[in-house]
């Protein structure tokens, strides 16, 4: 953030600019503190599934004795000579290219470059396509989390890439104590979004009238919740909290910026209605019966690779159900995204 915008911030939001002037000259500083490994991210966001992720990819290269450090999605540069992106859905530009552009400078300046574990909703613009087929193929690996962020890389450029499965699979299940509840997850509805126009949101998240589509899933989580057994709200970022204490009458549990304690929350469950990506992958790994609602593509595809089906948020949505399957193969792959990694570093 330039010093003119954190003034407007100022002006708009104060705690914004005060957490700013808090937090930006730490970021500095870590830059500079010599680490091997720097790894970008969404990190502290709120979002527990990004924290997760940062969690596991800090820890791993830490464990094989890589001195790490993690920086958010605006950083461009640190002392490190190995640069990773690290998870999430990194490379795009269905915002612009500008995030997009920061990202692939950051990884581009390491000595060794590294995307680990990422998914790729795809490249719309010109400029997003040629800087994905410049910078792509000079990386030393890329892995992805699913078949159609490879598919979206192959369509723009010729790089080498490696389908996995997300690091956050790699969390064991806390093996709490049920309490025979429904854990239920909704994000906010897909119109909340300002940078992102109508023709955006109908092309990337499929959705013809983006109106109708807000009010049939908001619809659509009340009745949910007034059909599923004993249901209990399970927020994994602040704005989950605020969406189910506007539109659901059911009990919430306190938002906590804590990839354990939500954890833990899910292990209590017995079954988990999930919306978000990770809020599915956290009721793989503790082996609840899940009904995912396929908010977009990728809460489909790691549906698909848990072998459930999954339903739109804004069309009719059967209550049923289902195990989820193949946990264990997806461990195996998603620990494949730090095999291939010390494997380059060697």
């Amino acid at each position: 953030m330039s010093p003119t915008n954190s003034f407007k911030k100022a002006i708009q939001d104060p705690s914004a600019a005060v957490q700013y002037l808090w937090k930006e000259p730490w970021n500095q500083i870590k830059r500079r503190i010599p680490h091997e490994v720097g790894v970008q991210g969404s990190y502290e966001t709120g979002n527990i599934g990004d924290r997760a992720l940062g969690e596991q990819f800090k820890s791993r290269f830490q464990q094989e004795g890589y001195q790490t450090r993690l920086f958010g999605r605006r950083t461009t540069t640190s002392n490190a000579s190995t640069r990773v992106l690290g998870g999430g859905g990194v490379l795009h530009d269905w915002y612009g290219t500008e995030h997009l552009e920061k990202r692939l400078k950051y990884v581009n300046s390491g000595e060794k470059k590294l995307i680990l574990g990422v998914g790729v909703p795809g490249f719309k613009s010109e400029r997003a396509r040629s800087l994905a087929s410049q910078i792509l193929p000079k990386m030393d690996v890329i892995t992805v989390r699913d078949e159609r962020s490879k598919s979206n890389i192959e369509a723009v450029c010729d790089a080498d890439v490696t389908v996995t499965a997300d690091p956050v699979f790699l969390y064991d299940d806390p093996k709490a104590e049920t309490i025979g509840r429904t854990g239920v997850n909704f994000r906010p509805y897909f119109d909340e979004k300002d940078d992102m126009s109508d023709d955006v949101l109908k092309e990337y998240f499929e959705y013809d009238d983006i109106e109708g589509a807000t009010a049939a899933y908001i619809d659509n989580a009340q009745q949910i919740c007034q059909q599923v057994e004993d249901p209990i709200f399970i927020p994994f970022t602040p704005g989950d909290e605020e969406f189910a204490q506007k539109f659901l009458d059911i009990p919430i549990i306190d938002y906590e910026f804590s990839v354990q304690k939500t954890l833990k929350q899910v292990s209590e469950m017995e079954r988990m209605v999930a919306t978000r990506y990770h809020s599915l992958i956290f009721a793989g790994i503790c082996g609840k019966p899940v009904l995912p609602i396929a908010y977009e593509p990728k809460v489909e595809q790691v549906a698909e690779r848990l072998d459930v089906p999954y339903y739109k948020p804004h069309k009719e949505v059967a209550i049923d159900f289902k195990p989820v399957s193949n946990v264990k193969e997806l461990r195996i792959a998603a620990q494949e995204n730090f095999q291939i990694a010390f494997q380059a570093l060697s």
